[in-house]
C-alpha cells in the first residue's frame, strides 16, 4: 500500500468520524434543549454559546482534517481511479441487465402512465384540499404563528 493510498484512507476516515461526531453533537444539543423545558424559562432556547460548546470537541479533528485536505491539494494527492469506470465483470453484467430492463418499451410506457396517474391524483387532492377549506386553515395557522410566537404584526 502506497503512502498516497494511506493518506487518502486516513482522510476519508477523518471525514466519516467528523460527520458522526457532528451528528452526535447536534443530537446532544437537541436533547439537552428538549429536556430542560421544565426548568428555567429560557434554558430550552438554542443559543450560539450552546451550539459552540456542543461543537467545540469536534473542532481539533476538523482542523486536522482541513490541514490534511490543504496538504493533499498542495501536494497533488488524489485518487487516479476516481474518474475511471469500474471494470468489475459481475457488476457490469448486473448493470447491463438493469439497463436492458429499463430500456424495454413496455416498462417505459408503464412508468410514464404511473407517473401521470400519480401527478393527476396529487393535483386532484390539492384541489379537494383547497375546496375543503384547508387553504384558509393553513393561512390562519401561519398568521397565528407569526403574530403570537415570532411577534410580527
Amino acid at each position: 500500500m502506497t503512502r498516497k493510498k494511506i493518506f487518502l484512507i486516513v482522510q476519508a476516515v477523518l471525514c466519516a468520524l467528523i460527520a458522526g461526531l457532528l451528528a452526535a453533537a447536534a443530537l446532544r444539543l437537541y436533547f439537552s434543549g428538549t429536556g430542560n423545558q421544565a426548568g428555567e424559562l429560557f434554558d430550552h432556547i438554542y443559543t450560539r454559546e450552546k451550539a459552540g460548546a456542543a461543537l467545540l470537541p469536534v473542532l481539533p479533528l476538523f482542523l486536522v482534517s482541513l490541514a490534511m485536505t490543504v496538504t493533499g491539494i498542495v501536494l497533488g494527492i488524489r485518487d487516479e481511479n476516481a474518474d475511471k469506470p469500474v471494470r468489475d465483470a459481475k457488476l457490469l453484467r448486473d448493470l447491463g441487465e438493469v439497463y436492458r430492463c429499463a430500456a424495454r418499451r413496455e416498462d417505459a410506457r408503464g412508468t410514464r402512465y404511473l407517473r401521470t396517474a400519480v401527478l393527476a391524483l396529487a393535483l386532484a387532492l390539492i384541489v379537494l384540499g383547497i375546496l375543503n377549506g384547508g387553504l384558509e386553515d393553513v393561512l390562519a395557522k401561519g398568521a397565528a404563528i407569526c403574530t403570537e410566537c415570532i411577534g410580527l404584526g
